[in-house]
């Protein structure tokens, strides 16, 4: 696509080259640059991409977009850039005129990004029904939970989240630079790999940050689902209130909404909500859907849900509150998506198994252990309490750590969480990254302190995760339920700069080998 053609009607100068020639790719990784593509210098978190011009330049790319924000409209930063380049400046323009890219200025190239790939891959967005899926806790599961339900009801769908990104059954091996909501670049070429593969639905997890950095900003939603609300990446936001006008953005870009009635966030997304709305709840009269009559047994839960005049029961094998919110979730966007009340219901019926969430292992002696990715303080609640509430249980033995290098301000209250609603509890690491893993523990324990927790007759610190594991279990009798938190389908911990490979459900598998042999590790 020419130059001129990806950056009609969209706010730009053309400081140097000409307007015609072509580009062929988009990049904002100066080492993925290949020759005839745009170069985009974004600022992120963590390095400035005007640091890579010449980088970039050097692999081929025949354009470059540059922000005037960073300087690079006057001729003396422009002077200072073509010097790491060549010696051959013109004074009076600064640019290196030899060379032969186009260089384009915009005030923030990550504003205008979306724009460009958007317009670079034909809209794809446009052409299947897009589904963005936001909230504190429930992101994937409820993606996955939409995904199953259409798939049932002989859509054709792609799945984009923190897990894999899916077309049908296929994994796309589309090079993943954040855990959650791709950058814009890369969102393009799994849209477009979605368009070329003919899906009719893409269901997406929206991240906070993924929003306010505009990589869907040009994207075309036609349902918005919102799950819940609570304290999270602050050390990315600052605020709960830019966190929580972050993930209202999604509700500004979709032409439907689905949204969580019951949450204490209702009002606030609402009134940033332009689309047509849907609201689901537990228990409450004002709902579109609506979830009755819980029963938790033995590893299920069931209830009544109803939608207009239909009604119908739903079993579910994640005995949990937050589990029936996802599942009523996921009917509401199934329903925008064109598909049945008792379509939905029929689908949800049917065993779902979502790796990393509620994953349930059991030894042949009887110990029940649960891997979860709940990593937030809200999230550890739902789910210490939604394991308390199963009569199958008698003890709840919690293992759990938090992040380093991540938002501090949730340690102490996961510790007291787990110090008020599980029997024992092991304090360990979980991704200490560059902090020290002792500095992250003493946080967690002013939270279990606090709880009126007292260290080995309440809990134990263990730092490292997988003997924390193998104590947790070998602590445990038949009927305890050992409840691993944090990782969920994580298959690493990053120690220092150092990402080795970890995962929780195999170390219980290990653990369980183990007794099953009568040996001691």
């Amino acid at each position: 696509m020419k130059i001129k053609e990806l950056f009609k009607n969209i706010e730009h100068s053309i400081e140097h080259g000409p307007d015609d020639i072509d580009v062929t790719g988009i990049n904002i990784d100066s080492r993925l640059v290949r020759p005839g593509d745009l170069f985009v210098a974004t600022v992120g978190r963590n390095a400035d991409g005007h640091s890579y011009i010449a980088d970039a330049i050097a692999r081929g790319a025949s354009a470059l977009l540059l922000g005037s924000d960073q300087g690079w409209a006057s001729a003396e930063s422009n002077a200072k850039w073509s010097r790491t380049v060549s010696d051959d400046i013109d004074p009076d323009v600064g640019w290196n005129l030899s060379l032969n890219q186009t260089v384009v200025i915009s005030r923030d190239p990550r504003d205008i990004l979306s724009k460009i790939v958007n317009r670079f891959y034909g809209d794809p967005s446009g052409k299947f029904n897009l589904i963005g899926v936001t909230g504190t806790n429930g992101k994937t599961s409820t993606c996955a939970l939409i995904d199953h339900i259409l798939k049932k009801s002989g859509h054709r769908t792609g799945l984009i989240g923190t897990i894999a990104n899916y077309c049908a059954d296929e994994i796309l091996e589309i090079r993943r630079t954040t855990p959650t909501t791709p950058d814009c670049v890369e969102l393009g070429e799994i849209m477009d790999a979605m368009v070329k593969r003919g899906v009719d639905d893409m269901i997406m997890e929206a991240s906070s940050m993924g929003l306010k950095m505009g990589r869907v900003s040009a994207c075309d939603f036609g349902v918005a689902v919102f799950t819940n609300l609570s304290p999270e990446h602050l050390d990315d936001h600052g605020t709960m209130e830019d966190y929580s006008e972050s993930k209202a953005i999604l509700f500004k870009l979709a032409r439907q909404a689905v949204i969580n009635a019951d949450d204490p966030y209702l009002d606030f997304i609402l009134e940033r909500t332009t689309g047509k709305t849907l609201f689901f709840g537990i228990n409450n009269s004002k709902a579109d859907i609506k979830a009755d009559e819980l029963v938790f047994s033995e590893g299920r839960i069931s209830f009544d849900a109803s939608y207009k005049d239909n009604k119908a029961n739903i079993t579910l094998d994640t005995p949990s509150e937050f589990a029936v919110y996802n599942a009523l979730a996921a009917i509401g966007a199934a329903i925008c998506s064109g598909v049945s009340f008792d379509d939905a219901v029929a689908a949800l019926n049917e065993r779902i198994d979502i790796p990393g969430r509620y994953e349930v292992l059991v030894s042949g002696d009887g110990i029940c252990s649960i891997v979860d990715y709940a990593h937030t303080a809200a999230a550890l609640e739902n789910l210490l309490t939604s394991v308390r509430q199963n009569p199958a249980y008698e003890r709840i033995i919690s293992v759990f750590g938090c992040g380093g290098d991540r938002d501090p301000s949730k340690r102490a209250p996961m510790g007291e969480i787990s110090g008020r609603l599980a029997d024992y509890t092991f304090i360990t690491s979980d991704n200490p990254r560059t902090e020290n893993p002792s500095d992250i523990i003493a946080q967690i324990e002013d939270g279990m302190n606090k709880a009126g927790a007292k260290m080995e007759q309440d809990y134990l610190v263990i730092p490292d995760r997988a003997e924390a594991i193998e104590m947790a279990i070998g602590s445990a009798r038949p009927g305890d339920a050992v409840v691993i938190a944090g990782k969920g389908h994580e298959d690493y911990q990053i120690i220092g700069m150092e990402k080795s490979h970890f995962d929780d459900r195999e170390q219980v598998r290990a653990v369980y080998e183990i007794r099953s042999k009568g040996y001691d590790r």
